[in-house]
């Protein structure tokens, strides 16, 4: 009850306590105010209704929020997303589309799995895929699985942008994840992790078979066919740190990155050979075709290593200070 309305009240009462009214007038105040107190019992009523309602909306909006977080823990986020707008009717069709498939392979990982102690090898590999699935993440891939060490991505479902604009994206893509494994490998040597990890990488595109696989109780939206396995293959060829794509995909992004041909060829069948290239883009060609606010800077050489990411760099004046340092060194060592 707001105060015009209590003082409303209490004016009646006081008529009613204090004067005299004719008996007709004195019914019709009491008529009035019975309606009136009725009127504001059932406003306060609808009041607490709703701020109830609004509880448990802000209660159950947590919980969907806390819900999609989780989800995407086990979930391609590209999938989560298309959940969350309502797309759901596409994630549930089994169809023919033209993907671009990455598939990436640890050089020499059961070597690793040897040599490492068990809670080294889980550090060290929980931290690199989370690395990857970021830089996969922004890039809009659709993780598709960690199958031991390896990674298969996709790009154009659910999600695409185009057919040229996917194969880019996968190829921007596993360049940064080599430039940025370059850095880890000085991160896990520091932390005592002696052993390098090198990964190879290759890419495809075609036509594959993507929707959910499985069973009535348990699916997995993921691609298969011929070009999984040709990205597989072009993996399993490629030389140590480097990223391979196929004839295919090199169709799709020569307009804008630039690859050389290389002399092995991926084999796809009993008497089939795919011709392969490697992606020479320059640094400054990543940098330029990252997304908006993740700027990722790598270079190193003797007595040099730069690695900045603008999106986890929290200290920017200590950062400043060191790198106006090591410029005022430089131009002294100049003159």
């Amino acid at each position: 009850m707001t105060k015009s309305q209590s003082d409303l009240s209490k004016h009646i009462h006081n008529i009613l306590e204090t004067d005299t009214p004719a008996p007709l007038l004195r019914a019709g105040l009491q008529d009035l105010l019975k309606a009136y107190e009725r009127q504001t019992r059932q406003m306060n009523r609808l009041v607490t209704l709703s701020d109830a309602n609004a509880d448990k909306l802000q209660l159950t909006n947590r919980k969907l929020e806390l819900l999609s977080q989780n989800l995407s823990r086990f979930v391609a986020q590209t999938v989560v997303d298309s959940l969350a707008a309502g797309n759901d009717d596409t994630l549930k069709k089994i169809k023919r589309s033209e993907l671009t498939l990455f598939f990436s392979d640890i050089v020499g990982f059961t070597g690793m799995t040897d040599d490492l102690a068990p809670e080294q090898m889980a550090w060290l590999m929980n931290d690199y895929f989370t690395e990857m699935t970021h830089i996969c993440n922004r890039w809009g891939g659709t993780l598709d699985q960690f199958i031991g060490d390896a990674i298969v991505i996709f790009f154009g479902n659910p999600f695409s942008n185009g057919l040229d604009a996917d194969a880019r994206a996968a190829v921007h893509m596993a360049l940064e994840m080599q430039q940025r494994l370059s850095v880890l490998r000085e991160k896990w040597k520091a932390a005592g992790i002696q052993i390098p990890m090198h990964v190879r990488m290759g890419i495809s595109s075609g036509f594959c078979t993507v929707g959910n696989f499985g069973s009535s109780e348990r699916l997995h939206y993921t691609a298969i066919g011929r070009v999984v396995n040709e990205a597989a293959r072009t993996q399993a060829l490629c030389p140590v740190d480097k990223v391979l794509v196929t004839e295919n995909t090199y169709n799709l992004v020569r307009d804008q990155i630039s690859c050389k041909a290389c002399d092995i060829a991926a084999s796809v069948g009993p008497h089939q050979k795919v011709n392969l290239f490697e992606p020479l883009e320059t640094q400054a060609e990543t940098l330029t075709n990252s997304p908006p606010d993740e700027r990722l800077i790598v270079g190193n050489s003797d007595g040099f290593k730069l690695y900045f990411d603008s999106n986890k760099v929290t200290e920017t004046g200590k950062v400043k200070i060191l790198l106006e340092d090591a410029l005022k060194s430089l131009s002294e060592k100049q003159t």
